[in-house]
């Protein structure tokens, strides 16, 4: 996610909305979307079935109701309230942050076939 300030334009998480600072992990999508390793851990954590379609801001895929998503419970004010992201999306960004040697983060999912 990007805003734009008097000093320029800020990438934030997407699901936090923690500025990036170049020091916090984050991964990026589709149209500057943005993924920070704590919004990660709430998405392992808390992943569950969708109770409406939607659309993952990370890779802008549509998903019906019942696919395995996550939303944060209770966006803070500088987070993008519809941000939604999905199983593939969790599963990759797990993958991603484990295989960076900067970053403290073990993989939290068993690997399936597609995301070994």
């Amino acid at each position: 996610m990007q805003r734009t300030t008097p000093d320029g334009i800020v990438i934030a998480c997407d699901f936090t909305g923690i500025d990036w600072d170049e020091q916090i992990p984050m991964i990026e999508g589709h149209r500057g979307s943005v993924l920070s390793l704590q919004a990660l851990a709430m998405a392992v954590e808390g992943a569950g079935e969708a109770a409406e379609n939607f659309e993952c801001v990370m890779c802008k895929r549509a998903y019906e109701a019942g696919e395995k998503s996550w939303r944060h419970p209770d966006p803070p004010e500088n987070a993008n309230p519809h941000a939604v992201i999905c199983w593939d999306c969790i599963q990759q960004a797990d993958r991603g942050f484990a295989r960076d040697p900067d970053t403290p983060w073990e993989r939290q999912i068993e690997p399936s076939t597609r995301w070994k």
